[in-house]
C-alpha cells in the first residue's frame, strides 16, 4: 500500500482573474435534469477544479466532495477515479485555498490494488485535520464480468469463500484514517481492526469523541462507532440502523448533548433519528415530510425524495439543523429532529455528493457536476429564523 501526500504546488494556482459567486453562468454545470420547483432557481456556483489541474492523467471523473473549514483555510476533498464505481485508479484528493478562489493540491490518497473513496473532513478533539475514507480492495485487472472487485459488493460470492483457510475472513474493504497539524503534513494511514469489512463515512466530534456510522460488510444492519483519537475505534451500539437497513448517515449533536442522524434510508428515501445521551443506546426514527417547494405544504419524504444521497447535517451556530443532500439537485434544508421535518430553502446546481460548511451567515457548498469533470463551489445565505434565503 502506498500514500502520497502531495507538496504544495502554488504554481498550480488558477490564473488570471476569477469571477465571483454567480447565478446561471454559462461556463458552470447545467441544472439537473428532474424537474426544480420555481421557487428554487439553482444557485450555480464557480469551478474550483478540472481536469487541467491533474497532471498525470488525460481521463478522470470527480465528485463525491466534503468541505471543511480549518485553521483558516478552506479544505475540499472529492474521489478522483476512471469510473463512479470502486476501480484500481480510484483515489482521493485534499484542496486548500484561503480565499474559496484560487486552490492548491494538498494531499493525494493512493493505495496499492484498493480505490480510496470519497475523502471526508473532520476536526478530531485535539485540534487535528482528520481524513476518513474506506479503501476498498480492487484487483488490478477485470473479472470476467467486468468489474474489478475482489469481492463482489453485494455480499459474499459462492465461489469466493468468505473465510480464508487460515481461519481469517476475506477482507473486501477497510476503513482508515490520516491527521494532520497543519493541513500540510500527513500521518500514515491508521489502519483499526474494528474498521475491517466496514465503511464508517462520515465523522462528527462532540464532546471530545468522534462518531461515525459504519454500514455495509459485517455493518450491513449498521454500527455506531466512537473514537478519542481517531486511530482506534470501538463499537457503540450495533444494529444502529432503522429494521437493520440504511445507507450513508450523518450525525449531529445538540447543546443538550443530544444525537440527530440524517440517513440515505432504506426502504425510506431519507430518514430522521434522535439518540438519547450520553450513551445513545436509545434511538427514534422518523420518516421525514417535507416541504420541498415552499409552499409550507408537508409531504411524506417518500413521495418527493427518491433518495438522498451523500447526507450531511450540521449544527448552526445559532442551534438550528440543517441538512443537504443530493435529490432534486443538491438541496440545503432545514431540520426539525423533533417535528420530523425537512423545509427546502435553497438548491444548488449539482448532482453529486455535496460538502457544506458555515462561515459569515453563509453555507459554502462543494459539489460535482453531471458530468463529473469539475468541482464547484457555491455560496447560499444562510435563511434568517421562521424566513427563506434569498
Amino acid at each position: 500500500m502506498k500514500f502520497i501526500v502531495a507538496r504544495l504546488l502554488r504554481a498550480l494556482a488558477l490564473a488570471g482573474a476569477l469571477t465571483p459567486f454567480v447565478l446561471l453562468a454559462a461556463s458552470a454545470p447545467p441544472a439537473p435534469a428532474a424537474a426544480e420547483s420555481r421557487k428554487f432557481t439553482p444557485i450555480v456556483g464557480r469551478k474550483i477544479w478540472d481536469l487541467s489541474r491533474i497532471t498525470d492523467r488525460t481521463k478522470s471523473r470527480m465528485e463525491l466532495t466534503d468541505l471543511i473549514r480549518f485553521k483558516g483555510q478552506w479544505y475540499c476533498g472529492f474521489h478522483e477515479g476512471e469510473i463512479h464505481g470502486n476501480h484500481p485508479a480510484g483515489r482521493g484528493r485534499i484542496i486548500r485555498s484561503r480565499d474559496g478562489e484560487r486552490w492548491e493540491s494538498v494531499a493525494l490518497l493512493h493505495w496499492d490494488a484498493g480505490d480510496v473513496r470519497e475523502p471526508r473532513l473532520s476536526i478530531t478533539a485535539e485540534g487535528h485535520l482528520m481524513i476518513n475514507t474506506s479503501v476498498f480492495f480492487v484487483s488490478k485487472t477485470a473479472r470476467a464480468d467486468g468489474n474489478f472487485y475482489q469481492l463482489p459488493r453485494g455480499g459474499p460470492d459462492p465461489d469466493r469463500p468468505s473465510v480464508a483457510p487460515d481461519g481469517e475472513p476475506v477482507v473486501s474493504r477497510q476503513s482508515v484514517t490520516w491527521l494532520s497539524v497543519d493541513g500540510t503534513n500527513w500521518s500514515e494511514a491508521y489502519v483499526c481492526a474494528s474498521g475491517v469489512n466496514t465503511w464508517r463515512w462520515d465523522v462528527t466530534w462532540h464532546n471530545g469523541m468522534g462518531y461515525s456510522i459504519g454500514y455495509s460488510g459485517k455493518d450491513v444492519a449498521g454500527t455506531l462507532y466512537r473514537t478519542r483519537d481517531g486511530k482506534t475505534w470501538r463499537p457503540l451500539l450495533e444494529k444502529f440502523l432503522p429494521s437493520g437497513r440504511g445507507n450513508e448517515g450523518s450525525l449531529a449533536f445538540g447543546a443538550d448533548h443530544t444525537a440527530y442522524c440524517l440517513l440515505r434510508g432504506d426502504p425510506g428515501s431519507a430518514m430522521l433519528g434522535i439518540g438519547k445521551a450520553p450513551y445513545y443506546q436509545e434511538w427514534t426514527w422518523k420518516d421525514p415530510l417535507v416541504d420541498w417547494d415552499g409552499t409550507g405544504v408537508l409531504q411524506p419524504a417518500n413521495e418527493v425524495i427518491r433518495s438522498l444521497g451523500g447526507p450531511k447535517i450540521l449544527r448552526l451556530r445559532d442551534g438550528r439543523l440543517v441538512g443537504v443532500g443530493r435529490a432534486s439537485g443538491i438541496s440545503l434544508f432545514l431540520i426539525d429532529p423533533e417535528k420530523g421535518t425537512m423545509m427546502r430553502f435553497a438548491a444548488v446546481a449539482g448532482t453529486s455528493y455535496a460538502g457544506i460548511a458555515e462561515h459569515e451567515g453563509f453555507i459554502w457548498v462543494t459539489c460535482g457536476e453531471g458530468a463529473a469533470a469539475g468541482i464547484y463551489l457555491a455560496k447560499v445565505k444562510i435563511p434568517a429564523a421562521g424566513g427563506t434565503s434569498d
